[in-house]
């Protein structure tokens, strides 16, 4: 798509950005996998300006949050900003705005993961950044990205990984909490990790995944409906 003659029009009329520099944003949008090079040999993908998009994208944020909320300590903004930029918002909000759609990927590839979606987010703020400026990019990203996808006010409640909630209100509460994970022995060829939960060395949970990490946060999932962790951090 992004060679194409529609792009632009897709450009204008599904992402609300108008340019003259039509490399800059054909760039955006090439994957890899196509492997195009400039006249000098140069590789022609979104790939340095998803590096640049995910540092502004966090100081976009960053000044957002600290102007937002005076009061919060440096841990608090860290906190709620890694909520905002967390791999799974980014790719959930790339694919809400059908990114994917204006994406220049080779026909080979056909396996390239969720995290596509948030790639484009990131190389598709750096090209307007390149174009546009800092205070334009940064109005494109609270009115096209984040007012539309993002509620705020639920921040405060997201949870972006259980088991790390888990082990700091075990931590607080003085409860031992450990995580049992080993590969299962291909019971599943698709599902190669079990991990279990044990508090104060009673099993709390259990789940299998097709990675350890997976494997190990689904557990804690289970486990933090099952202990509430989140009523007992609220009410300290």
């Amino acid at each position: 798509m992004a060679t194409s003659g529609n792009f632009f029009v897709l450009l204008r009329k599904k992402l609300n950005i108008k340019t003259r520099k039509k490399e800059l944003y054909q760039k955006a949008f090439t994957h890899s996998s196509v492997n195009l090079k400039d006249k000098e040999g140069n590789t022609i993908n979104f790939e340095r300006l998803e590096f640049l998009g995910d540092a502004l994208l966090n100081t976009i944020i960053a000044e957002y949050l600290f102007k937002l909320h005076p009061q919060a300590n440096e841990g608090e903004l860290t906190k709620l900003r890694a909520k905002i930029v967390s791999r799974a918002q980014l790719n959930s909000i790339g694919k809400e705005m059908g990114l994917i759609q204006l994406a220049d990927i080779s026909s080979h590839h056909k396996t390239f993961g969720e995290n596509i979606h948030g790639n484009l987010i990131e190389s598709l703020i750096g090209a307007i950044f390149i174009d546009k400026g800092y205070n334009r990019t940064k109005d494109y990203v609270f009115k096209f990205m984040l007012d539309p996808y993002i509620n705020m006010d639920e921040l405060e409640t997201m949870v972006l990984s259980y088991k790390s909630l888990l082990f700091e209100w075990s931590q607080k509460q003085r409860h031992k909490l450990e995580f049992k994970t080993e590969n299962d022995g291909c019971l599943d060829p698709n599902i190669n990790y079990t991990c279990q939960i044990y508090l104060d060395k009673k099993i709390i949970a259990k789940a299998r995944a097709v990675s350890k990490k997976k494997a190990e946060e689904k557990a804690a999932k289970i486990a933090a409906n099952i202990l509430k962790p989140f009523k007992t951090n609220k009410n300290e």
